[in-house]
């Protein structure tokens, strides 16, 4: 088996993870579960991923992979300007409606899950998620103002993912363009 049939086969089995977390929880997530869903056997399935707990892990760190090489490329499209991170941050979490789609509630919903059930604090989700919010702090003078920005966008995302209430894009691109607006009187001070 070559490298690239390795991976492939990886994210299918982690596609299945992430099915089976969104439709049954995180506390119907077994391995026999898990290669049923995924079309193997149980010990093709720990060929993989020998634990439950390395098929969470890897769930995690794919999911906050995908969320970070998509960061970094909105971060790094950014005009010159001040706080080029936190602009980033704001467009790319409070871009255009196609973005709010299916896939990403369903990633969403079962990162959230997965967070929820372990207790473990040093997740690469965690990692990342500090970091991003230094390097945003970093920018500003008001470091509360990235404080500001990110628990908006988390209140946000929690609402859209668990439909606390509808959101939709108008009220989205609205939100993006009161922050963007902060951030320039921020930047006036």
């Amino acid at each position: 088996m070559n490298a690239a049939n390795v991976v492939e086969i990886r994210s299918h089995i982690l596609d299945a993870v992430e099915a089976v977390v969104v439709e049954h929880g995180v506390g119907k997530l077994t391995l026999e579960v898990v290669a049923r869903h995924a079309g193997l056997s149980k010990s093709g399935l720990l060929h993989h991923f020998p634990s439950k707990e390395l098929l969470i892990d890897a769930l995690v760190a794919r999911t906050v992979e995908c969320w970070r090489e998509s960061m970094n490329r909105v971060i790094a499209e950014q005009t010159p300007g001040p706080f080029p991170t936190v602009r980033g941050v704001i467009s790319c979490c409070l871009g255009e409606a196609t973005e709010w789609n299916d896939q990403l509630r369903r990633t969403s919903t079962a990162l959230l899950s997965v967070m929820v059930h372990c207790s473990q604090k040093d997740t690469p989700l965690h990692v990342y998620y500090r970091q991003l919010l230094s390097q945003m702090k970093e920018e500003m003078k008001n470091s509360a103002m990235a404080d500001l920005v990110l628990a908006v966008i988390d209140g946000i995302w929690l609402r859209w993912v668990t439909h606390l209430a509808p959101i939709d894009s108008e009220r989205i691109l609205l939100i993006r363009e009161l922050l963007l607006k902060l951030l320039a009187s921020e930047n006036q001070q």
